[in-house]
């Protein structure tokens, strides 16, 4: 049983709830990706009947019938409850199977009919099923979404107009016919517009949500279906964490409800978590098989076969992650239970136009508009999944043929805003979002978006031939502030393009302009929120700076409350404009991690040692990613350390595919991508191998890179697992007798722990004895041990770093030149670990004071080589670059120290003591243009300083002769 039961403050009254929030998905896939594998049916527990619910079902003055009634409201029903076709067809409408047999009766109530015959998509049949005369709200809510679909929205908002009255006061006395007549008004303010109040009074979304609250609060407090129906207008305005709640309560009073499970479903699929997706997509096709008879029930025989719904879902997913072909695949089985299915036939569209077949998209449409009536569902649903797929302008096209067909409708409007926001169209985004915003104010996600862009046309820009930066200008300040970073930005955004696009070592080899593309854009968002919402839509995001392809967005890289502090922004940006590129060069086809680890790779900055540790736990724990996995490690993480690994294994393969098959594979690739090429023809067309057979590869030769870092060692070198081990049990310290102990231990850890055990596994030793080796605790290493050890295995790097670990120990953190042999041996033993490199440039230089420029200048030469080392792998902190500008220039060294000090006043620009060491160097070298522009940022950063201006006056005399 797979359970996913979340926390929920509040719900003692119902019982624990079904769900927990997601974090919000942020930096979605780009392009392509490989196939999602299909889920295992697990039925999803269910949470406890509440005690409210137990009394009222069991209640003593209740009949049976009665009783029977109740439990099926509930969802808490055995076989003999459904012993009438009523009960069985009320109970099949709930949970989702549309086409029971018990739906097909006479007897049964002819609104149930009529509603299941709507969810199959036969508008007409329910139509007729109707009774003569029906005056009821659920009757005209049936009739209106049955026109709405067969576009008809101007006759369904005319059924909806006479609901408005109902509204008013306390006219509605049914729970039932009060949900009915808020989703009708709902449905008529998405296909009509806002109401007019003479014509019936204020009716918006706070109206529909006050009438739930009173069904509630007045007429019944369990009564579910207003639960759901809240859900329903919380998701509809973006607002997941109040749906989630409302969505939690209803599966608590009813597990059998098929929409609210479907609703959960949509939030699981917005937030990339597919793992809950496919549980979901399991437990609908349990309620929708013909063999559920209540109760938790067996699940069914299938995932999405079984259940319209599940097979919604599981094609959203896919989708999300442009697997159109796949979803087709599920829809298909759907659709031959469902043929006139609409949710399905419009996903059916959208998963052709993302596998890039757009004549089979328009010919599926044509269709749908034949078959069922020109509505815009299947149109927005296209434009929305292109979007996604970052096919802005075919994206485009369809939302705007779905607004042209229902005005009214803020959907369209809304996802063609944040599409051309992401397009860097902002004129067009900013027309789309506020017609969207007249017809819908209370949707957050557009209301965000909506401020972005009028905050947006107030920005200052700057234009290099390739580059247009924009910045928020201080108007108490207006040459200081961003503008300080703003107008270095363009020169280097053009050596950035020059490594990106160009042809040389790791480039991409495409100009995007020579190609019909704008200049990109470089928006320095003011701070995290502002960017939160530039990126997506809402203020929380995970990262400091994105693109969507045409734009760049960043986060202003200063202190402060709602920054995140200073970081090294050029190699951030040179990151995310590899994106622009890849995008471009592929036509935004690229996989995930395949555009991140061309990113990674072109940031030229060495593998850091958390990343080295990371790689090689992973390699030696058989926990590497595959094709799919790495995909969905990106955008939902199901460890805290998987969006890492996914970012480090990426560019790890790409290093491969660089090494083994040559600089100009990757672009091949990239090219294959372009023309719509999965990835798995890619591989073999270009590699000439299978995914599957390119991992086993590249294992082999991760293999002998983690043995290169010196965090594995040769396979006849004893791990140091097992020298402690083999001191563990007692062997002779003469190697050839240790050698059968040896064999019998598992393989040692990458890096030691102290009092680890082995695995459990029996084992006999040379004299015969049985050892179990989870009994086997580690001792914990003597001084004499890791002596004996270094003398035994003189480069080894895990014993040398125990002795490394002593030494420090035992001298109080403060070495010495007598230590310093330990500390190169170790060095080069781990290449890619920097403590022996901090503790080296200490020892040479103090560097933990700012005081160390006075000390001896060959101690300061010494120092540059492990100073150069930490710097290269430094993102946060300019105190290495500054050091060495100073080293630098204290040996004579101009040009060296004035590029360091460049690098400083990158990752902190704003920085006045970072400022001034570069102005004085800039100057030492005579670089009187690098002078000017340190000396200008100093006078906005500290403009009640006179000094700076009379620093300015003086270098222009100088200048002047």
């Amino acid at each position: 049983m797979l359970a996913i039961i979340g926390v929920m403050a509040g719900a003692a009254l119902l019982g624990a709830p079904a769900f927990s929030q997601p974090a919000p998905a942020t930096d979605p896939a780009p392009g392509a990706v490989p196939k999602v594998d299909k889920p295992k049916v697990e039925v999803i527990d269910w949470p406890p009947t509440p005690d409210t619910v137990e009394r009222l079902t069991g209640a003593a003055y209740l009949t049976d019938d009665e009783r029977s009634d109740k439990r099926v409201f509930f969802g808490r029903y055995s076989a003999a409850d459904l012993s009438t076709p009523a009960r069985a067809a009320r109970a099949a409408l709930v949970r989702g199977a549309f086409d029971d047999a018990s739906l097909s009766f006479d007897e049964v109530d002819p609104l149930d009919r009529a509603e299941a015959a709507l969810a199959r998509g036969e508008l007409t049949i329910a139509q007729s099923l109707l009774p003569e005369g029906d005056t009821t709200a659920r009757g005209a809510l049936i009739r209106a979404r049955a026109l709405a679909l067969q576009g008809k929205p101007a006759e369904a908002a005319k059924l909806a107009d006479s609901m408005i009255g109902r509204l008013e006061g306390t006219a509605l006395t049914d729970p039932g016919e009060a949900v009915a007549a808020v989703r009708l008004l709902a449905l008529r303010l998405r296909i009509a517009g806002p109401v007019d109040a003479q014509r019936g009074g204020a009716v918006d979304y706070h109206a529909l949500m006050r009438t739930l609250a009173d069904v509630r609060n007045r007429l019944d407090k369990l009564y579910w279906p207003a639960m759901l129906a809240e859900a329903e207008l919380l998701y509809e305005k973006d607002n997941k964490p109040e749906a989630l709640a409302a969505l939690n309560k209803v599966v608590a009073l009813n597990p059998t409800c098929a929409a609210a499970w479907t609703m959960l479903g949509r939030i699981t699929v917005d937030s990339f978590t597919f793992e809950k997706t496919e549980a979901i997509a399991a437990q609908l096709a349990n309620l929708a098989s013909p063999e559920f008879t209540g109760g938790e029930g067996e699940p069914g025989t299938g995932p999405a076969p079984d259940s319209a719904d599940g097979a919604g879902l599981l094609a959203r997913a896919m989708l999300r992650q442009s697997e159109g072909q796949q979803a087709l695949d599920v829809l298909a089985q759907a659709l031959a239970r469902f043929p006139r299915h609409p949710e399905l036939r419009a996903l059916e569209c959208a998963a052709q136009a993302v596998r890039f077949d757009f004549a089979s998209a328009d010919k599926r449409l044509a269709d749908f508009d034949a078959e069922l009536g020109p509505s815009h569902i299947a149109l927005l649903r296209t434009g929305a999944a292109l979007s996604e797929a970052r096919q802005y302008a075919p994206a485009a096209k369809y939302l705007r043929l779905a607004h042209e067909r229902v005005p009214a409708d803020p959907a369209p409007l809304i996802d063609l805003g944040l599409l051309q926001i992401q397009a860097g169209k902002d004129d067009e985004a900013l027309a789309a979002l506020e017609e969207a915003h007249r017809l819908d104010p209370f949707h957050v996600r557009a209301d965000n978006s909506l401020r972005l862009v009028r905050e947006l046309v107030g920005y200052e820009r700057l234009e290099s031939p390739h580059f247009i930066v924009r910045y928020r200008k201080d108007p108490r300040n207006p040459e200081g502030g961003d503008a300080i970073l703003a107008r270095e930005m363009p020169a280097i955004m053009e050596r950035i393009h020059e490594v990106v696009a160009g042809n040389g070592p790791g480039g991409i080899d495409y100009q995007p302009q020579d190609h019909g593309h704008a200049k990109t854009i470089i928006d320095l968002m003011p701070d995290h929120a502002w960017f939160g919402v530039r990126i997506a839509g809402m203020p929380q995001i995970h990262t400091i700076a994105a693109s969507t392809g045409p734009i760049i967005a960043m986060e202003s890289p200063r202190e402060g409350p709602g920054q995140s502090g200073p970081y090294d922004w050029e190699r951030v940006v040179r990151h995310e404009y590899v994106h622009t590129v890849t995008l471009a060069r592929t036509s935004n086809r690229i996989p995930h991690w395949f555009t991140e680890a061309s990113a990674v790779n072109l940031e030229l900055a060495p593998r850091d040692f958390q990343t080295c540790t990371l790689l090689a736990g992973a390699l030696k724990g058989g926990s590497l990613f595959d094709f799919s996995q790495i995909n969905i490690a990106f955008t939902r993480p199901k460890k805290p350390t998987d969006r890492q690994q996914a970012y480090a294994q990426g560019h790890w393969m790409y290093e491969y595919i660089l090494e083994v098959y040559g600089n100009r594979a990757p672009l091949e690739l990239m090219d294959k991508y372009a023309q719509g090429v999965r990835e798995e023809e890619a591989f073999q067309q270009v590699l000439k191998i299978s995914r599957a057979a390119f991992i086993e590869r590249f294992r082999l030769w991760a293999y002998e890179q983690v043995r290169s870092w010196g965090m594995a060692v040769p396979d006849e070198t004893p791990t140091l697992r097992q020298l402690l081990a083999t001191q563990a049990l007692g062997e002779s310290s003469t190697p050839e007798d240790r050698k059968p102990a040896l064999r019998l231990i598992e393989g040692g850890s990458m890096r030691y722990k102290p009092g680890a055990a082995e695995q459990s596994s029996m084992a006999t030793l040379a004299d015969g004895t049985e050892v179990d080796l989870a009994d086997v605790e580690l001792p914990e290493p003597t001084t004499a041990m890791i002596a004996g050890w270094l003398a035994e295995h003189p480069t080894h790097p895990d014993v040398l770093e125990l002795a490394v670990d002593e030494m420090v120990k035992r001298v109080g953190g403060v070495v010495t030149p007598a230590e310093a042999p330990l500390l190169e041996r170790y060095a080069a033993a781990r290449p890619v670990d920097p403590k022996p490199h901090r503790l080296l440039a200490r020892m040479y230089l103090g560097l933990s004071s700012a005081e160390s420029a006075s000390l001896d200048v060959e101690d300061a030469r010494k120092a540059i080589p492990h100073l150069e080392f930490l710097d290269q792998r430094e993102q946060r902190t300019p105190l290495y670059a500054v050091e060495l500008a100073r080293r630098y220039a204290a040996g004579g060294e101009f040009e060296s120290a004035k590029a360091r000090a460049e690098r400083a006043t990158r990752i902190a620009p704003f920085d006045a003591a970072t400022r001034e060491v570069a102005a004085t160097i800039a100057l030492q070298a005579k670089d009187f243009d690098a002078a000017q522009r340190h000396l200008t940022a100093l006078s906005q950063l500290e403009p009640d300083r006179d000094l700076h201006t009379r620093r300015l006056e003086a270098l222009k005399k100088l200048r002047d002769r």
